[in-house]
């Protein structure tokens, strides 16, 4: 399995490449500039990789602002969870009132729900850990002892439960039942800002210590 983080964006959203051979596939493109779309292009490029698929943890704006062109530049299908499809739909009225540039992003090929998925050789766990957004997902990788966790639980935080459709207790439930257990020495690679590991956080993030 190889791995890599672009951040993009104003918001400095974390965007996943997953590869498994010269296939891979990307996790919530939230390519805005020019500049973060030829890195892109750059990096498939120099490690001859193919683009599969396009999958979300979530559909927040900030995200998402890369679907479009990812789908229209690589004619690849996109998935996400039921529950995001308001959010998603959404979109483009989220992005007026930020002052971003938008152009909706394509249909999903089909909905995701929490279960076990194949890329290539990698084996992907998906999670549903919902309130931060009510469809979130995460993608856990136990051959690599990773899991990307979207805007769910960070470094030192976790995601934003004031925004609509998100619920505090949802989302600290979330992270209770699914992250946890997945097991100290697992690396959270989260929507924004550094890695930190599951371990890590029981120790220090100030949210979780009521529920460990």
């Amino acid at each position: 399995m190889q791995f890599w983080r672009l951040t993009c964006n104003p918001y400095e959203e974390n965007t996943y490449l997953v590869a498994s051979g010269n296939k891979a596939w990307v996790i919530d493109p939230g390519f805005y500039s020019a500049l973060e779309k030829q890195k892109f292009l750059e990096l498939l490029e120099a490690e001859h990789l193919e683009l599969i698929a396009i999958y979300l943890t979530h559909a927040h704006i900030d995200h998402i602002l890369g679907v479009r062109w990812v789908a229209d530049q690589f004619g690849v299908p996109l998935y996400y969870h039921e529950a995001e499809e308001v959010i998603y739909r959404h979109a483009e009225e989220w992005a007026g009132m930020m002052g971003l540039i938008y152009e909706p992003g394509p249909a999903p090929a089909a909905y995701i729900s929490e279960g076990e998925l194949w890329w290539g050789e990698i084996r992907v766990q998906i999670l549903e850990v919902p309130g931060h957004s009510p469809g979130s997902v995460a993608y856990y990788f136990p051959q690599a002892g990773k899991v990307v966790s979207g805007d769910v639980l960070f470094a030192g935080g976790i995601g934003n439960y004031h925004l609509p459709l998100a619920d505090y207790k949802t989302l600290m439930r979330s992270i209770a039942d699914r992250l946890l257990p997945l097991g100290d020495r697992v690396e959270v690679w989260p929507g924004h800002g550094p890695a930190t590991t599951i371990g890590a956080e029981k120790v220090s993030n100030p949210f979780l210590q009521d529920a460990i």
